[in-house]
């Protein structure tokens, strides 16, 4: 949870841990440090239950033991200021106080947590503003990530019936057109040959199109986030979307195209070509009007029949 204003009450923290079913909160405090020169984001951690609610993703060292006297460092402030765990660092605080503190961690996701991070009670006696700017929660409901699953299955679930029932309605609407194929000499086999054609056909259309415009935004995300323009994509995960994209056009295109070419020819060109019915209504009134018209006299030359 955060705070639209200066920051979350110092006694909030205390009463979402008496909340039932709550069993760690952590308390995050904003701030920058300097290392000689340079200036580095910040953040003040409480450390109670911190492994419960903060992974920053370690890679080096442990936040076990995490204390006042400890700091964590990112991937990337570790390699510029050349430390590792168990190294001191000495820095100084945002008040200007200089202080020396053990290196206990390093880890990957600096972008999103800050290149250092301390303990908050050492951050809040050296800042101008003390409260938190966030407060994790951890519960001891394990649902929340099942629940965004389901409902991201549900969307998935629903877009591909979407797409099938276009698909089926699109195949189902062309069966004059499969029927005059067939009359002009067309095998049924051929005919299943151009749909299966037109089912690659818009699979490597769809592939292609949901590649680049996926490509462009990730590429855009990785050179905001990281400046390399190499976004990290899994490839078993993109071969099983396509192939599912595949599987879905192949059923939704060929199953109707078979039974839209159940029948014979001619019961699908049945109706076709005929004008409607009110052209030979329109018809029969001029011819009758020519035959009879009012006054009694017939035209000269109009052929009538009793």
């Amino acid at each position: 949870m955060g705070s639209d204003g200066p920051g979350v009450p110092a006694h909030a923290g205390e009463r979402l841990r008496r909340v039932p079913g709550v069993s760690a909160v952590t308390e995050i405090v904003r701030t920058s440090v300097r290392v000689g020169l340079d200036k580095y984001p910040a953040q003040g951690v409480s450390t109670d239950g911190l492994t419960h609610t903060w992974d920053p993703a370690v890679t080096a060292g442990s936040l076990d033991g995490f204390g006042p006297q400890s700091v964590a460092l990112s991937a990337l402030a570790a390699d510029a200021l050349n430390r590792q765990p168990g190294d001191e660092l000495k820095l100084t605080l945002g008040d200007g106080t200089e202080t020396q503190l053990t290196v206990a961690a390093v880890y990957e996701r600096g972008l999103g947590f800050g290149d250092v991070t301390m303990s908050h009670s050492l951050v809040t006696r050296h800042v101008d503003n003390p409260l938190a700017s966030t407060l994790l929660v951890k519960t001891q409901d394990e649902g929340g990530p099942g629940r965004a699953e389901l409902a991201m299955g549900l969307i998935i679930a629903f877009t591909a019936i979407a797409v099938v029932n276009t698909l089926v309605m699109s195949v189902f609407d062309r069966r004059r057109e499969f029927a005059l194929l067939q009359l002009i000499g067309t095998t049924r086999r051929q005919v299943r040959g151009m749909l299966r054609i037109e089912a690659a056909m818009v699979t490597l259309l769809a592939t292609t199109l949901g590649t680049g415009i996926a490509l462009a935004v990730l590429t855009a995300f990785s050179i905001g986030m990281t400046g390399s323009a190499s976004p990290s994509v899994d490839g078993w995960t993109y071969l099983g979307t396509v192939g599912f994209a595949a599987l879905l056009t192949a059923l939704a295109t060929l199953i109707p195209g078979r039974l839209a070419l159940g029948g014979r020819p001619s019961d699908g060109r049945a109706g076709a070509g005929r004008p409607p019915d009110h052209a030979f209504t329109h018809r029969a009134f001029v011819t009758s009007l020519a035959c009879h018209p009012p006054g009694g006299r017939q035209q000269t030359g109009q052929v009538c029949s009793s």
